[in-house]
C-alpha cells in the first residue's frame, strides 16, 4: 500500500496579541518554531518582534522539511542545530505536545531559557518553564539511576518508517557487556503488555522518545530513550529538576 502525506496549512494570516509580545519584549534573541501547519506563515510574526527591537533567530531542525518547523520528538538538545543561544523560545501553534518538546530539551541546561506559547487559533498566549515537566522529570531520574543499577533490561524497537531504530539499539550490549538485553519488535507499542515481561527490571524505548517522557507516568516499570541510555551516568549528573 502507498502512503501519502500531505501537510495541512493554515491558511490566515498570523499576528501577536499584545499580551504575547509583552511576555515577549524582555528578551533580546528570540528563537521562533511552529509546527507544520503554520511554520510557513509566521512572516509577520518575525517582522512584529523585529520591530520591538528582539533579534529572531531559528533553524531547521533534524528531520523538518523547513526552517522554523519543529517535531514533537526534537526534545534532545542536538536536535535544533542552532547556531546561536536564545533569551527565550516562541512557539507558534495549538496544542503543549510541541512546545513541551523545547521543554524537555532543555532538561540538562544549567539556565533555562522560557518557552512563550502562542496560539493562533484561540489568540492565547502563556509561558511554560521547567516545573511544567517536573513531575515527568523525577520520574525519568529515577528510570536513569534503575537503568545503572539493573542487569535486566527490555529494549523497545518499532518498526515504523522513521523511528526505527535497530541497529543503534544494537550498541547497548557493546557498550553495557555485563548487562542481559531482550529485544522487544513491533509495528506498534502496547504498553499493557509490559506486565507479560516482570523479568525486565527497566525498558530502553528506541521509538518515539515522548514515550519514555509523556507515558512514563503510566507504565510502572522505568523507561528511558536510547540516546540517554547510551551516556547514562553523564544525563543523571546533568539532569536539572527544581
Amino acid at each position: 500500500m502507498k502512503l501519502l502525506l500531505i501537510d495541512a496549512k493554515y491558511k490566515k494570516r498570523i499576528r501577536l496579541s499584545r499580551k504575547a509580545l509583552d511576555l515577549l519584549k524582555k528578551f533580546r534573541v528570540v528563537a521562533l518554531y511552529a509546527s507544520v501547519q503554520f511554520s510557513s506563515k509566521i512572516q509577520l510574526v518575525v517582522e512584529q518582534l523585529e520591530k520591538q527591537g528582539i533579534k529572531v533567530v531559528s533553524s531547521r531542525p533534524a528531520r523538518t522539511k523547513e526552517k522554523y518547523q519543529i517535531l514533537g520528538c526534537d526534545c534532545f538538545s542536538g536536535n535544533l542545530k542552532m547556531k546561536e543561544t536564545p533569551d527565550a523560545f516562541l512557539y507558534i501553534g495549538d496544542g503543549m505536545f510541541h512546545p513541551l518538546a523545547l521543554v524537555l530539551q532543555q532538561k540538562e541546561s544549567s539556565v533555562f531559557k522560557p518557552v512563550v506559547v502562542f496560539d493562533p487559533i484561540s489568540k492565547k498566549s502563556s509561558v511554560l518553564a521547567r516545573r511544567n515537566v517536573e513531575k515527568i522529570l523525577r520520574k525519568y531520574k529515577a528510570s536513569l539511576m534503575k537503568f545503572i543499577s539493573k542487569e535486566t533490561v527490555g529494549i523497545l524497537i518499532t518498526t515504523k518508517p522513521g523511528q526505527q531504530q535497530y541497529s543503534a539499539a544494537l550498541s547497548l550490549k557493546r557498550k553495557y557487556p555485563n548487562k542481559n538485553f531482550y529485544y522487544f519488535l513491533d509495528n506498534n507499542i502496547n504498553y499493557s503488555s509490559f506486565d507479560n515481561f516482570p523479568f525486565i527490571d527497566v525498558w530502553v524505548s528506541t521509538a518515539c522518545p515522548r514515550i519514555a517522557f509523556d507515558d512514563s507516568l503510566h507504565i510502572k516499570k522505568p523507561i528511558i530513550n536510547l540516546n540517554d541510555a547510551l551516556r547514562a551516568e553523564d544525563v543523571l549528573s546533568r539532569l536539572r529538576i527544581n
